[in-house]
């Protein structure tokens, strides 16, 4: 009899690759098929050889004859187990049990229903009623295909035919077959790395798969997915969303070093760390990031004080004219609740002189006055909240001198000052500077505002002591000195004691400065801000993050390829709410938005899809989902790939560390048990970069 369908079966990449013996197991048979879904056949026996099927397990369906020539049917379909399913038969195989039961009880003396339910079926009753089927979707058609010379195998998201269901046999890969399916990636996809993230993971129960040696089954991602793209990790509190960023970070650390041994630009990233887990050890990983090398990661945190060498103080020296712009930005935040007049004057007001393009010399030269000027009385504020005034200050040329503020004043009026207050309060230069010595500085200002009040001083003193008070910087931080605003009381300079958290007094340069330098060297840099008012923490984030996007954006616009930076959030229910993701202005909202050209990826963390705009999650590439404890924020999940699917099982299975993953380059969705970051990631990561792997534990 001829063939119905000439040359079947081609392809000797399915056979090595997906069916060989060692790769994969006969489970059963096709018994109803279409676009979409498929009913497979299978047997209790069958099922326990392979070591179970459990729900969302991958199976293989082919019409193909293995060994055979090429054909038509050169193809094998992906299914995924979703449910049970109907047989044909099943309603008569059901007749038969009951049929059993019926005459057990008819014949058996003894009634009780362990006598009657426990009867011995005869070999051939008990073979027709362990037949069941399983309800399956199609995911998808591996193929082959000839690229550049070589067989490759791809994958098709639909089925383009269909046979008899007669002609298809299902197996279920395991080991390594297993393994190529959910570690597989396009051809297409470019210049893929493969790491390991974790191991292929069904079902909460594992008794069966570690019996038949199957709960080992590598799953590798393409970390170059992870790489100027989202990320979103959604998932419960203690669930694994961190571990699962150490150990992604840990294996972008090794690519960026990677690349900078050929000669390639590194990858930086910036990890907000509210929790100060990352930055510190504890008992869920048994290490940190910073293990990977002190010359690789670098820790900004409040109240460091040098004695660690990576460990850096998280703040600015608000008394450097330097670092003003910066201290002006958290004094602006911890003032905005007071809804006043003087601080809206003092969120406008200069304090950093800085030409303006298109200015005159004579107009910059007035601003730069205007600015020392306020600079002296916001000086002396926060000395007032008892902030330590530095001893020395750094000069451009690294030179130290002592500490004092400069300002322009005209000389009748320091001639006056020396004459009442006596010499040695203030020093003077060439141009007509002086500069006030830190022990000075509450006197001398006070000296000034008593001589306004008083108006006692005549001629130039006088013209003098207005230029100085007449300033808007003066003018709009004389009323945090003095806690008096038009004849009224207000909180003032009480407000800035809770910020000298911030405040650094060895600080030579703007932190924001130092951290994009890091960055840009391909550092791992952890902010760790679990010290600290919440408001403050909250201004510190959004500056760090905005003088990123200027950094970026600067690069960006000079027709430059700027550097990849990585940005790891938690919370982003908290910076990506769809209220939020109204305000074009928002930091977090334009990186949200700007990311990918700015060649910023971006790692979030939340437990509320919800909570994030819809906008941000159409847009993130890369999805990790861990247990969540609620159907309303299930729903919102389903709205996204395929994950719907997986709905019930997301809010029943609460192991740690088990989460559904898709990735940009993998067709479809891997159930995955995450590895757990501890010494040997960290040691891979030191080996990248040339490091010695830490000691054995306890050592």
């Amino acid at each position: 009899m001829p063939d119905l369908i000439p040359n079947v079966g081609a392809g000797t990449l399915f056979e090595t690759v997906l069916l060989a013996d060692d790769r994969a197991m006969r489970v059963g048979a096709i018994q109803s098929l279409d676009y979409n879904r498929a009913i497979v056949i299978t047997h209790d026996r069958w099922k326990a050889d392979a070591g179970g099927i459990p729900q969302f397990s991958f199976l293989l369906a082919t019409a193909r004859e293995v060994g055979t020539g090429g054909g038509d049917d050169d193809e094998v379909l992906l299914l995924r187990v979703e449910g049970t399913g109907p047989l044909a038969l099943e309603r008569d195989l059901l007749g038969v049990r009951e049929e059993a039961l019926r005459e057990a009880l008819s014949r058996n003396e003894d009634p009780s229903p362990s006598s009657i339910l426990d009867i011995n079926l005869d070999p051939f009753t008990r073979n027709r009623v362990s037949f069941t089927g399983l309800d399956c979707r199609i995911l998808g058609t591996f193929y082959e295909e000839k690229r550049d010379g070589r067989h490759v195998l791809q994958f098709g998201h639909d089925v383009d035919n269909f046979y008899a269901t007669s002609a298809y046999r299902v197996f279920k890969p395991f080991a390594d077959g297993l393994r190529a399916i959910a570690s597989y990636v396009k051809p297409d996809a470019e210049s893929p790395e493969m790491v390991r993230i974790g191991a292929v993971r069904y079902s909460s129960t594992r008794r069966r798969a570690t019996a038949a040696k199957q709960e080992d089954v590598t799953v590798e991602v393409n970390i170059n997915d992870f790489i100027g793209s989202k990320t979103g990790m959604f998932g419960m509190t203690r669930m694994g969303k961190s571990n699962t960023m150490k150990t992604v970070c840990a294996r972008i650390f090794a690519v960026s070093e990677r690349r900078r041994a050929s000669e390639g630009s590194p990858i930086g990233q910036l990890i907000f760390d509210p929790q100060g887990e990352y930055a510190n050890p504890n008992t869920q990983d048994g290490t940190e990031l910073a293990a990977i090398g002190t010359s690789h990661v670098v820790i900004y945190k409040f109240g460091a004080i040098g004695g660690q060498p990576n460990v850096r103080p998280l703040g600015f020296n608000f008394f450097d004219p330097a670092q003003i712009d910066a201290a002006k930005g958290v004094i602006s935040a911890a003032l905005a609740d007071a809804a006043s007049d003087y601080v809206r004057a003092f969120v406008h007001a200069d304090f950093t002189g800085k030409p303006v393009e298109g200015e005159t010399t004579s107009d910059a030269q007035q601003r730069r006055k205007r600015a020392e000027r306020g600079r002296l009385i916001l000086y002396g504020a926060l000395a007032k909240a008892d902030f330590k005034i530095p001893n020395t200050h750094t000069a451009p040329d690294g030179t130290e001198w002592p500490w004092r503020a400069w300002l322009s004043m005209r000389k009748p009026l320091a001639d006056e000052m020396e004459r009442q207050l006596g010499a040695n309060h203030v020093k003077r230069a060439n141009g007509g500077y002086v500069g006030v010595a830190r022990e000075s500085l509450l006197r001398v200002i006070d000296w000034l505002l008593e001589r306004d009040q008083a108006g006692d001083l005549t001629g130039d003193a006088a013209a003098g002591l207005a230029s100085i008070i007449g300033g808007d910087a003066w003018r709009s931080a004389q009323p945090i000195y003095t806690q008096e605003s038009q004849g009224k009381s207000v909180s003032g300079y009480t407000k800035l004691k809770p910020l000298r958290l911030f405040h650094t007094p060895s600080s030579k340069t703007d932190y924001r400065s130092e951290i994009y330098s890091e960055l840009v060297e391909g550092r791992i840099v952890i902010v760790d801000l679990h010290l600290g008012p919440d408001s403050v923490i909250q201004r510190l984030s959004e500056d760090l993050a905005e003088h990123l996007m200027e950094r970026q954006t600067d690069v960006f616009t000079s027709g430059r390829e700027a550097p990849h930076i990585q940005v790891i959030l938690e919370e982003a229910h908290n910076l990506f709410s769809s209220d939020r993701y109204k305000d074009d202005l928002d930091v977090w909202v334009r990186m949200a938005k700007q990311a990918s050209k700015l060649n910023l990826g971006m790692l979030y963390a939340t437990q509320e899809v919800t909570g994030v705009d819809h906008q941000v999650l159409a847009n993130t590439k890369n999805w990790v989902v861990a247990h969540l404890n609620n159907a309303r924020e299930v729903r919102a999940l389903g709205d996204y790939y395929d994950f719907r699917s997986f709905g019930d099982a997301i809010i029943s299975h609460e192991d740690r560390g088990f989460v559904r993953l898709k990735t940009m380059s993998s067709p479809y969705i891997i159930p995955v048990h995450i590895d757990r970051y501890g010494r040997d990631l960290v040691n891979e990561a030191r080996k990248a970069a040339g490091e010695l792997p830490l000691p054995p534990a306890g050592a």
